[in-house]
């Protein structure tokens, strides 16, 4: 079980950075300005705030091995619509749910 969160938390990490790896090929191939970029951000991270508020009280509720299969659902889910992207507004959706994901699996409790 360890393992398994290791694992999903190094994961977590490497998505957080890949869009600013991948950013000169997206903002190029979306035609996108400065400004759309830092919406595409800032999608992420209100998600991610606001999710680190309410993930906590919901893994209590729902137990660890729920919320976190959730979160990781929710996450998985998130990653994969970022191929379905087609430009900036749809990368912010895609951004934002990931960002919901992603802020319940380190807001698990301990």
């Amino acid at each position: 079980m360890i393992a398994l969160v290791f694992l999903a938390t190094v994961i977590n990490y490497l998505d957080r950075q890949t869009l600013s790896v991948a950013a000169p090929v997206l903002r190029e191939q979306f035609h996108m300005s400065n400004q759309d970029y830092s919406r595409v951000v800032f999608a992420f991270l209100l998600a991610y705030t606001i999710s680190n508020g309410v993930s906590g009280g919901m893994l209590d509720h729902l137990g660890t091995r729920v919320g976190y299969a959730i979160c990781v659902a929710v996450w998985s889910g998130a990653a994969m619509m970022h191929a379905l992207a087609t430009g900036p507004l749809f990368l912010a959706v895609s951004r934002f749910l990931l960002g919901l994901g992603e802020a319940g699996e380190t807001g698990r409790p301990a």
